[in-house]
Parts: structure tokens; C-alpha cells; sequence
């Protein structure tokens, strides 16, 4: 940040940053990519700031040949502005907004320029703490759709409450309270159904804690909410997650567990994709960056999901048997996820019948088919000063007959996909900033396109980088392919810019169970990044 002029001397200060994307297509029969224009996409964002308490943002945006499943974003213009207010317990925002209530199963607005997605509010919200403990928060607005708005309104209401500011002041046990409501308002032009207008939903949530143990809850529940995502039923929808765990030097556990029931939640009936969703439902499944580990991912269902995840972190002790010099570090992970129990008490046929109740399901009663199931063993060695290595197992199930996560090879159909990955790295310090990493994968499965290797090598190198690739898919029933890339860059203080050239797989880019589509490619990218 700096201060420029005259504004230094009236407790004014100005802040900002750059990001610019540009990547060249050609087309490469191997891989099914297409040539296209060059696309480029910036975001240019700016704060003026007065006296820490009075704030003025704006994001201006320009997207040129947008990628498939960006074309709405084709354009130019100011994304992003607002007035921000805060002093005297008050936080006052006029304008676009981005916010969370609880764990976001009822509201959360967020910018994520990777998957698409920016359900910014445009509108008003309000924080107020009336008294130590207590956290208020109002809002009310439209959210972005691509440059426009959409036309349902939200407004909604959230209390955090610290109970220990209150009661128990002493006790060592902690206990935090929350609750949201929310609803959105749209009218009903429909020709064939008479839909609800204000759709409501609430939440509470708990989150207790004492010494080494931890638990947290949300519950929340959405009135009938006939949309496009649900085939247009009438059916409550609700959702919970529970999670437990315990942490001690050397040890981590963590046990959580969720079901949701169409509890799709959009600011209009018609939205699909990434438009206007004004919740975001939590995957638990392990986040994976490993290339082949990302192959087969999960995709949140919203219209019905069950399942659980165990995480167990342990460091066998320094100077141990097992744990030598420096101590080895453990990680087990397991996770699943199920379709719900869904039935109809009058035909079986009639299940998410338009215009319908949609179906009955057994709250506790898990359905007949499984989406997906994930284990992860990760070891971490540290052999000396210069030299660490890892080592990672992972087993995939994933139902892509429902997921629908893989495009269908020739000929083919979604089937369900076992997987088995290994995983090996290391990386060696030469000295400080100085370092070496290889990485070596390898995905073994009898479904989709077969068998993959995947071989990494990187340098950093004070402020320079450089790693080669490459992503060979040898099991391939039609051909066997090579997506290769060659990237280098260069960091400076708050200063990067990173060039590649390569192929880039067709497939689901995925983060916490949400999903985009990215085409294959083959061309030259840059990227730059610069805040000030």
C-alpha cells in the first residue's frame, strides 16, 4: 500500500491490485482442442481509504473470448463497487458485498474467477455489535448475474452469539450460538404452476469446545422451492453437518458427517451452472492438487447426499525408532457419499414428478447407490536439512453414471470408476530459496481412458521458477496422449508473472464440490499478478 500526494497528508491512503490472464489456442486433433481466438481476462481493483473507517472499492473487469462456459462474461466494465462505513460498533456497506452466514448452507456470496463464479449482492448489509458477544448482521440485495443482476431479491438475517461473554465466564468450556434466516423474493409468471413467490430458509448451528476437544453443528431448513435444478417439486428441503475433534502435539482427528435434501437455494427458479446460487454446500472429501488426483472428482449433489469423512493426522516422535532425526508425519483420510433414501407412497414412477411433493425420504435411511468413496494415505519424511520426501496412496470410487464428472469416451457411457493412485515427491534445498522438486505420479484404473503417468520437475530459484511436465495417458482405449507444458516465471516482492506452454487435458476443474467444465487446449498462457 501507499499514500500519494497530497492524500498523505489528509489521512488518505490508496490501495490496489492487477491481475492479467491471456492464453493462445491452436488446434491439436490428439487431444480434441479446438483453435480459437487468443482470450484474455484482468481484473484491475481499487480502494481509497479514509482513516481506516470510510472505504470506496470498485473492481473493473475485461474479458476477450472467454473459454467455453464463460461466454456471458464476453465484455468490459466496473464488476464491483461499494461504500464501506465503519465505526461506533457499526460496519455499514452500500453496494456489492460478499458474506457468509455459519458454515454457508443458506447464504454465501463469493469470487472465484477460476470456476466462474461471482454471486456478489448488490444491495445494502449491515453489521452491529449492540454489546460485547453479540454479532448482528442484515442484508438485502440482487446478485450478479455475468453483467447484470438477477431478478430475485435477498434479504436475510444472521446473530452469532458468544455465550461465554454472558455465562460461564469462568468455565473452561467455550460455547458459541448461532442462527440465519433468508429468503428471496421472485414472481411467478409460470404458465403451468402456481409458484411460491418468497421462498424462506433458517439455520442454527452450536459450536462447543473444551481443552483438546471441539464440536460444531448446522441444521437449516428451506420451505418448497419448485426450480429447474429440482425438476420443479414441491418439497421442504434441509440439510445438516456435524463435526467432532480432538488435537493434542502429535495427533489430529476429525470426524464429520452431512445430509442434504434438495436443498438447492438460487436467487431465480431458471438459474443452472454456477448462476446465482445464493448457498454453498460443503463437500467432505479430502482437496486434492495432485494432477491425477483431480481426475475423478466429487461433485456436490444438492438434491440429495449422505456420507462422512475421518481425518487423522499423528507425527511419530523425533529420535524414535520410526521416527528418526527429525519425526515422520502420518495422514489417513477417508471419506464417502451416498444418494438419500428417496420414495413415493403412491407409485415409485412418480418420484420428482413435476408440479409434485417430489418424494418421501427416511431421515436416517441411506439411498441405493454410492457417488463416491476416497481413501488417502500421505507420509512425510524429513531425511536432513536439504532433503524431504513424500509419498502418497489414494483409492477413488466414483459413480460418474450419476456424478456425471467425465466426459464419455468414444462410443461410450458413464460408467461407475475404481482408481488407485501412488504418488511420490521430493524436494531438496541447495540453500535458502533454493530449491528442487520432483514429483512422480501414477493412476491405475481399468475404466474411462485407462492408465496415467505423470512426471514433474521444478526449480525455484531465489525469484525465478521453472518446472516441465507431463501428463501421459498411456491407457488411452484410442490413442495413447502426452500433455506436456514448459512453465517459467518471476516473482518480486508482490510482483509475479509465470509464461507456459502445453496441452491441457478436457475435464472438471473442482473445488470444495463445485465444478466447471474446462475444454481441452493447447497454446501459450501468461499471468500476472501485482498489488500496490
Amino acid at each position: 500500500m501507499f499514500c500519494f500526494g497530497l492524500f498523505s497528508q489528509s489521512n488518505f491512503s490508496f490501495s490496489g491490485d492487477l491481475q492479467i490472464n491471456g492464453q493462445t489456442f491452436q488446434e491439436d486433433l490428439s487431444i480434441g482442442a479446438e483453435k480459437r481466438e487468443p482470450n484474455i481476462n484482468s481484473y484491475l481493483n481499487l480502494i481509497l481509504d479514509y482513516k481506516n473507517y470510510l472505504k470506496i472499492g470498485t473492481r473493473l473487469e475485461l474479458y476477450r473470448n472467454p473459454i467455453p462456459g464463460f461466454e456471458n462474461y464476453e465484455g468490459e466494465g466496473i464488476a464491483y463497487k461499494f461504500v464501506q462505513f465503519q465505526k461506533w460498533n457499526f460496519d455499514i456497506t452500500l453496494g456489492n458485498f460478499y458474506d457468509q452466514f455459519g458454515s454457508g448452507v443458506l447464504f454465501r456470496s463469493y469470487f472465484d474467477q477460476n470456476l466462474g463464479i461471482d454471486n456478489s449482492v448488490n444491495g445494502a448489509r449491515l453489521k452491529f455489535k449492540p454489546s460485547t458477544g453479540i454479532d448482528l448482521t442484515a442484508i438485502i440485495g440482487k446478485q450478479r448475474n455475468y453483467w447484470e443482476l438477477g431478478e430475485g431479491m435477498i434479504r436475510g438475517f444472521d446473530a452469532q452469539i458468544y455465550v461465554n461473554d454472558y455465562f460461564f465466564k469462568k468455565s473452561r468450556t467455550t460455547i458459541n450460538l448461532g442462527g440465519s434466516f433468508v429468503t428471496k423474493k421472485q414472481k411467478d409468471n409460470d404458465p403451468f404452476f402456481i409458484l411460491p413467490e418468497n421462498v424462506g430458509a433458517w439455520s442454527g448451528r452450536m459450536n462447543i469446545s473444551k481443552g483438546r476437544w471441539n464440536f460444531e453443528s448446522e441444521y437449516a431448513y428451506k420451505i418448497n422451492d419448485p426450480s429447474f435444478t429440482n425438476n420443479y417439486i414441491y418439497k421442504n428441503g434441509n440439510s445438516i453437518i456435524v463435526s467432532g475433534s480432538y488435537s493434542k502435539k502429535g495427533l489430529g482427528l476429525v470426524l464429520s458427517g452431512k445430509r442434504v435434501d434438495n436443498m438447492n437455494f438460487r436467487s431465480e427458479r431458471g438459474a443452472t451452472l454456477q448462476q446465482l446460487n445464493i448457498n454453498f454446500l460443503t463437500s467432505l472429501n479430502k482437496q486434492q492438487s495432485y494432477s491425477l488426483a483431480t481426475i475423478y472428482p466429487y461433485v456436490t449433489q444438492p438434491n440429495g447426499e449422505i456420507g462422512l469423512q475421518f481425518d487423522c493426522f499423528y507425527k511419530i516422535p523425533k529420535k524414535s525408532k520410526l521416527g528418526g532425526k527429525y519425526g515422520t508425519e502420518l495422514n489417513f483420510n477417508f471419506s464417502n457419499c451416498f444418494t438419500i433414501h428417496k420414495s413415493s407412497p403412491i407409485d415409485s414412477e412418480l418420484i420428482n414428478e413435476p408440479g409434485t411433493l417430489g418424494y418421501e425420504s427416511d431421515f436416517f435411511k441411506i439411498g441405493d447407490e454410492k457417488l463416491f468413496q476416497e481413501i488417502n494415505i500421505n507420509i512425510k519424511k524429513k531425511i536432513n536439512k536439504q532433503l524431504k520426501l513424500q509419498t502418497t496412496y489414494i483409492n477413488v470410487f466414483n459413480n460418474d453414471k450419476i456424478l456425471k464428472a467425465q466426459k464419455l469416451i468414444e462410443n461410450g457411457t458413464h460408467e461407475k470408476i475404481f482408481a488407485n493412485i501412488f504418488i511420490f515427491e521430493s524436494e531438496y534445498r541447495l540453500k535458502s530459496r533454493y530449491t528442487i522438486k520432483s514429483e512422480i505420479q501414477h493412476l491405475q484404473t481399468k475404466q474411462h481412458f485407462g492408465n496415467w503417468g505423470m512426471g514433474l520437475i521444478e526449480a525455484n530459484l531465489k525469484n525465478i521458477f521453472f518446472s516441465i511436465q507431463d501428463l501421459y495417458n498411456y491407457g488411452n482405449p484410442t490413442s495413447p496422449t502426452h500433455y506436456y507444458s514448459v512453465t517459467t516465471g518471476f516473482i518480486k516482492k508482490s510482483h509475479r508473472i509465470e509464461l507456459r506452454y502445453g496441452k491441457v487435458r478436457a475435464g472438471l476443474f473442482c473445488v470444495g464440490g463445485i465444478c466447471r467444465e474446462v475444454p481441452a487446449s493447447n497454446g501459450f498462457s501468461i499471468n500476472i499478478t501485482s498489488s500496490f
